[in-house]
């Protein structure tokens, strides 16, 4: 579950306590004193959170352990004690390389913090079988943030979400529009993150948008920032694969509602919004509004004088790289040329030896891959296309690395494609058709390319041909390598 929901059940829980003041002190002590210490643990929850507070998560648990020693048959105490474990603050598959266990990438305690989730929530459906449903929605979140790989996701990911559903009214009656947005986006996040984009736009359209003319399941749905940018993205990678329902117009629309409505009214974190405005916007020609938004994430959410990666919006480089693309439109080779090293710059960041941290490491040499290529397109000095093939290739020769869903890309994929492509820039046919191949070959066999192949091989024969017949006409009509959501 995300915040909001979490938050919307602490109130019930507060609101449920009232009831018991009178009736258990006369009868049921033990209850009452457990719905008060689960009460009054709840803003302690929320505070933690909220701000990551691992002091405050340490104070609620106490609280809720508190409950349980009152009463261990109070099943709110369970489930907020679940709640406290089941967050990226405690494990995160981003966290450790995705061949690794837990344990093998010494995140012991992150292993132990999943097990204790799976503990309380499993107690409370035991004691509390009518609301189930959020408990198995709890499980399904936890899930997503546990596992890497897309067949476990269909194991244990998928199954407890569409248990869940089912239960979709009871979780309605109880943590109302933000309980079931929140299921129907962790069914949408986790489609996104196996590949399978139609199934991910759907969900969430049932999660995000609120008219019934749109959506079924306008009944259930409250917008949410990071959800809502995950819509948008979902359309623009619909759009990019030419669906003829689900277009760059309409990926623009979306955008809007982000960044001129909800995201302002809302308190969003608005380069979350930005950035796929500007994408989309590029597409449509709409170069005004590409730097607008470029030039709000460099300058109002970053600051370009630090070399603190946490002082700059993720999509800082990106945001650079639009900027060149869009300089090239009018003729402005400096300025391009200026914002592409300045991409590479704070890529450089992400990578070792500044930035260990794993989800980081494939976004920084793809995206410096991706500045050192264009560099090479607008300059024509094959040295920087020398380059990019240096970043690329590692993704490619680091799969233990690279070979993951982060966000909804897979770099590995990525890169694998790009080899080929830099090399057919640099005259080597030969070995431009070797990755092409070796890119459809994982489209076949890769377990986490599995939603990839069915959206991606097409594009990916289109390129393997062209480097066939040595006729290379570049990427410009493959945005998919281009538009990235990191």
């Amino acid at each position: 579950m995300n915040k909001t929901t979490k938050i919307i059940l602490g109130i019930l829980c507060i609101i449920g306590a009232v009831g018991l003041v009178v009736y258990g002190y006369q009868t049921y002590k033990a209850e009452y004193l457990a719905a008060k210490y689960t009460n009054e643990g709840i803003p302690i929850l929320r505070e933690a959170i909220a701000d990551g507070n691992m002091s405050a998560y340490k104070l609620a648990d106490h609280y809720f352990d508190l409950a349980i020693k009152a009463d261990p048959y109070y099943p709110w105490a369970w489930y907020n004690k679940a709640n406290v474990y089941a967050n990226t603050d405690h494990f995160y598959h981003y966290d450790k390389y995705p061949n690794e266990t837990y344990i093998q990438a010494g995140l012991a305690d992150e292993q132990k913090n999943y097990d204790m989730a799976m503990k309380c929530v499993h107690r409370f459906m035991e004691l509390d079988p009518k609301d189930a449903p959020l408990g198995y929605q709890l499980i399904g979140a936890a899930n997503y943030l546990y596992y890497d790989t897309y067949n476990d996701k269909v194991k244990y990911v998928l199954p407890p979400d569409f248990e869940a559903l089912k239960g979709i009214d009871e979780i309605y009656k109880v943590s109302g529009k933000g309980g079931t947005a929140s299921l129907l986006a962790n069914i949408a996040r986790t489609y996104l993150s196996m590949g399978e984009f139609n199934d991910s736009y759907k969900y969430y359209v049932y999660s995000q948008i609120t008219d019934p003319k749109e959506n079924p399941m306008a009944k259930y749905a409250i917008p949410e920032g990071p959800a809502f940018e995950h819509l948008v993205w979902s359309a623009i990678i619909l759009a990019e694969l030419h669906d003829p329902k689900v277009n760059y117009a309409l990926a623009n629309k979306y955008c809007h509602m982000f960044v001129d409505n909800y995201g302002p009214k809302l308190g969003w974190t608005m380069d979350l919004g930005y950035m796929p405005t500007a994408v989309s916007a590029y597409q449509l020609g709409k170069y005004d509004e590409v730097l607008k938004c470029c030039n709000l994430i460099i300058n109002k959410y970053s600051n370009p004088k630090s070399d603190d990666l946490d002082d700059y919006s993720p999509y800082y480089g990106e945001a650079n790289r639009y900027i060149a693309m869009v300089d090239m439109k009018k003729g402005d080779l400096e300025d391009a040329i200026k914002h592409l090293k300045e991409n590479i710059r704070f890529s450089s960041m992400m990578v070792p030896p500044a930035d260990d941290y794993p989800a980081d490491i494939p976004v920084g040499y793809y995206e410096r891959g991706l500045a050192y290529y264009f560099l090479g397109k607008y300059t024509g000095n094959k040295s920087y296309y020398e380059l990019a093939l240096k970043d690329f290739k590692y993704l490619v020769d680091n799969p233990n690395v690279s070979n993951r869903s982060i966000a909804h890309e897979n770099y590995y994929f990525l890169g694998t494609v790009m080899t080929g492509c830099t090399y057919a820039k640099l005259g080597d046919y030969n070995n431009a058709q070797k990755y092409l191949k070796m890119a459809l070959d994982e489209l076949s066999t890769n377990e986490q390319l599995i939603g990839y192949n069915k959206y991606f091989r097409k594009d990916t024969e289109m390129l393997y041909n062209e480097m066939k017949n040595k006729d290379f006409k570049g990427i410009d009509a493959f945005p998919w390598l281009w538009e990235i959501e990191h």
